[in-house]
């Protein structure tokens, strides 16, 4: 079982983070938290989130949050994401 997460260190980088969009050297860490868990794979009553990270050049692209969240999607429904 996977231990959960220390949401207090959420944005602290760790061993293995990785830019969501290109794979580089992540600089910001960031948490998607959606308006709908529900819409995004979460139980009845409880929250999704969802940390990833960006290196310094992506996180300055623009309609990043739309990005984001596309390959998030992408992700959880198993297609994977390509940019």
């Amino acid at each position: 079982m996977i231990p959960r997460p220390d949401l207090q260190h959420v944005h602290e980088p760790r061993p293995g983070d990785f830019c969501l969009i290109c794979g580089g050297i992540p600089e910001t860490v960031g948490v998607f938290v959606p308006e709908n868990s529900g819409v995004w794979g979460a139980p009845e009553g409880k929250t999704r989130i969802m940390r990833y990270c960006l290196c310094a050049k992506c996180a300055k692209k623009k309609n990043i949050a739309e990005r984001v969240e596309k390959i998030i999607r992408a992700e959880l429904s198993g297609g994977g994401f390509k940019c």
